[in-house]
């Protein structure tokens, strides 16, 4: 596989992993929410040691925060499909 497209497919899955877990993180009440804010920082720490170039830290800080926000929303949307069913039947 090329360097280039498996290094971009790195950035895009780690900044998915870091934007989910900081989505969890924010829908969360419980105190083990905290968790999922160490796992997303961890796993920025564990990138910006494999990746060391100042343009892919940035991807990646961009993509984190892009994929955080689509994820917010999609689970927004979620919530509310299934806390108001008649939007959904049209009763």
């Amino acid at each position: 596989m090329n360097d280039r497209l498996k290094t971009a497919l790195w950035v895009v899955a780690y900044a998915f992993v870091v934007g989910l877990l900081l989505t969890i993180f924010a829908q969360m009440t419980e105190f083990y929410r905290y968790l999922f804010s160490l796992l997303a920082l961890y796993i920025g720490i564990r990138y910006f040691r494999r990746f060391e170039t100042l343009g892919l830290r940035i991807t990646f800080f961009a993509l984190a925060i892009v994929f955080y926000l689509l994820t917010t929303v999609v689970m927004a949307i979620f919530i509310y499909v299934r806390e108001n069913p008649a939007t959904i039947t049209g009763v």
